[in-house]
Formats: structure tokens, C-alpha cells, sequence
């Protein structure tokens, strides 16, 4: 992985990855970054997938622009030249692009249909209330903060895990017994809000399954030299 910082500093760091990429395959890939928020996504399937990439740290919470994005926003990735934006989209296209390496169901595959399904679930109906909460309680200064939203978004959002715990009651993943890209999608969202959890034992255990992997470790390494 190469690592470059805009505006601020550059910083190299030596590939760990070793792969056996056919030529055909080899894609330039960079991904504009800010941690701690959705483009941990794209990072973390990069490293699962263990291909080559460019990391671009972007400041966004100091107030840095990502040039890429058409509202300066993160994540983004730039494929062979082409910009792309939306973690979801991102993440489906790689883990399709890779059929190798496992992280997404064939397209005739008996569980292609619900990797569908829970790959629009996280930011169609997890991810929503969760991000009203963290907005209230955490981003916006304070005096910005509604906390009727909180109440209702801590609603919303309980219910969507009453749900979530009941699929996930055994020691797999969304598909079963094989890890899949819609586990990240799922995963990285459920670690926004830990304390949230502490009713649901299934998908603590779900969370700490998926985010014990080496891929994850190495997503969220710090990009600062």
C-alpha cells in the first residue's frame, strides 16, 4: 500500500501484499480516506481483497476538501483514472470485480439474493438512524444538537437490531458460514455506536468475529508518518 497525504505531508509505506493478480486484472486503484468514518469500508475490503492500492489521507474533519468528490466529501476512489464515489457502490463493484477471492456470492449463486438484500440493508435501514444519533450526540456542536432525534433515532435503531440480532444467532455471518463483503458493509456500521449493543450478546459477538480479522487490522492502521 502506498500512502500519500494531501496538503499536509507525504508518507510512503512498503506493500505488505504479495499477490498473484493476473495481468488482466491489475487495476490502479487510490482511495481518498478519512478514518473513523464510511470510507473505513472501501479500505477494509481493499485489504480482505489484498490487492494494491494508494491511500489518500483527506482532513476532512479539519476542513480539507476531497478533489475528487463532486461535494469534497469522502470516501472516494479514482480506478484507472475513473472517479468513483459511495461507499455501497465502491464496495460492491470491487467485491464482484474479484469473484476469486470469495467476498461476493456468483451472480446464479443460491445466496446472491440475500447478499443483495443485506448489502442495501446496512445503508437503506442500519445505517440511517445510526447516523442521527452520532450526529446529535457527537459531530454537531452543541448547540446544534436536537435531542428529540436522539430519542427517536435510539428507537428506530433499537428495533433494526432487535432484527439483526435474530439473523445473527449462531457464530457465522450475514450468509451463513462464509465472511462476505456485506459483512463489512454491516460490521464497520455496527462499530459506530458499541455502547448500543450491549443488549444484543449476538451481535457483540458478530462485531467481534468480523472485526478480529487481519484485514481490519491493517484497515485501520494510522495514516499519520
Amino acid at each position: 500500500m502506498q500512502v500519500t497525504r494531501l496538503g499536509f505531508s507525504c508518507l510512503h509505506i512498503a506493500s505488505h501484499l504479495k499477490t498473484n493478480i493476473p495481468r488482466s486484472l491489475h487495476m490502479d486503484i487510490e482511495l481518498y480516506y478519512t478514518p473513523r468514518t464510511r470510507s473505513s469500508r472501501p479500505r477494509w475490503l481493499l485489504e480482505e481483497l489484498n490487492i494494491p492500492y494508494t491511500l489518500h489521507p483527506v482532513d476532512l474533519f479539519g476542513g480539507e476538501r476531497n478533489p475528487i468528490h463532486p461535494l469534497g466529501s469522502v470516501p472516494a476512489m479514482r480506478i484507472d483514472g475513473e472517479a468513483m464515489f459511495e461507499s455501497g457502490a465502491m464496495c460492491h463493484w470491487l467485491a464482484d470485480r474479484f469473484p476469486e477471492k470469495g467476498l461476493a456470492p456468483a451472480f446464479d449463486a443460491a445466496s446472491r439474493r440475500a447478499y443483495e438484500q443485506w448489502m442495501f440493508f446496512v445503508p437503506g435501514t442500519l445505517e440511517p438512524p445510526a447516523f442521527e444519533i452520532l450526529m446529535h450526540t457527537m459531530i454537531l456542536p452543541e448547540k446544534h444538537r436536537v435531542a428529540e432525534i436522539v430519542g427517536f433515532a435510539e428507537k428506530g435503531y433499537k428495533r433494526v437490531l432487535r432484527k439483526l440480532a435474530t439473523e445473527l444467532d449462531h457464530d457465522g455471518y450475514l450468509l451463513g458460514a462464509s465472511f462476505s463483503c456485506a459483512d463489512i458493509m454491516a460490521g464497520s456500521t455496527l462499530n459506530w455506536l458499541p455502547d448500543m449493543l450491549e443488549p444484543y450478546p449476538t451481535i457483540q459477538a458478530y462485531v467481534q468475529r468480523v472485526t478480529a480479522r487481519d484485514a481490519y487490522a491493517r484497515a485501520t492502521l494510522p495514516t499519520d508518518p
